[in-house]
């Protein structure tokens, strides 16, 4: 996770530019430089935006092919196992921690954050009456754009998230 954290982010393509009122960003290296590409508004670092965190299941010294290790790591979160440094019910606490400073901060709002966490903070935001893709992964830097009401002339209640 570490090698993640610390590798390069791979410029991305051009999309549509919206302005945005304000950008919340995960204050994780990554997530910083990605929102400083796509933000033309000023930036709030939210620790609460980092990505779920993710450590080894099992103390054991094989090596475990990372696709397994990062599966096994999230059934681990999944079932709230005490190996993991944050439990699903806490995770989901604070995505709705984050859906509501972001509601309270700003209308028309960019959020860049990482791909799991993204998955439970986009489940929030449904809960909260937003409409938006129902995925379960995210690509890099991809723009998701979440209204609250569903309609696109409702640009004060826009979250987007990458």
């Amino acid at each position: 996770m570490r090698r993640y954290e610390e590798a390069d982010v791979y410029q991305m393509e051009e999309e549509e530019e919206i302005p945005w009122e304000c950008c919340f960003s995960s204050d994780l290296p990554r997530a910083v430089y990605t929102a400083e590409q796509r933000a033309s508004c000023p930036i709030v670092k939210l620790p609460l935006l980092r990505e779920v965190p993710l450590v080894p299941f099992i103390k054991t010294s094989l090596k475990v092919p990372y696709p397994i290790w990062n599966m096994a790591g999230r059934l681990a979160w999944l079932g709230s196992c005490s190996s993991q440094p944050e439990t699903r019910k806490q995770t989901i606490e604070r995505a709705k921690k984050a859906v509501a400073f972001i509601e309270k901060e700003g209308k028309s709002s960019l959020v860049v954050t990482h791909g799991f966490f993204l998955y439970v903070l986009a489940k929030e935001l449904e809960k909260k009456g937003y409409t938006g893709p129902r995925k379960r992964r995210f690509r890099n830097g991809e723009l998701s754009v979440y209204e609250k009401g569903g309609t696109s002339e409702n640009r004060e209640s826009r979250q987007a998230m990458s």
